[in-house]
């Protein structure tokens, strides 16, 4: 599975946006949205799609979709 197309499409499904005007670069809190319960059912959706757990606190420090990306491709600790 494409991590990357994966996290788009579930930024795009939380923020209802379409795809298209998402890229790596796409800041989520500046281009998207800054409420928490768009960006807690981003997280719930790429955790239930990629079988992954991303932390809340860790998660409100990532800005980009490239950050999210980049966070599940990291070996877990």
């Amino acid at each position: 599975m494409n991590i990357e197309k994966t996290v788009i499409r579930c930024a795009a499904d939380a923020y209802s946006v379409d795809e298209s005007t998402i890229t790596l670069d796409t800041d989520i809190r500046s281009q998207l949205s800054k409420q928490s319960l768009l960006l807690v059912a981003f997280i719930s959706s790429i955790e239930e799609e990629l079988n992954v757990t991303i932390d809340l606190g860790e998660a409100a420090a990532l800005k980009t979709i490239r950050d999210f990306v980049d966070k599940i491709g990291q070996p877990a600790e």
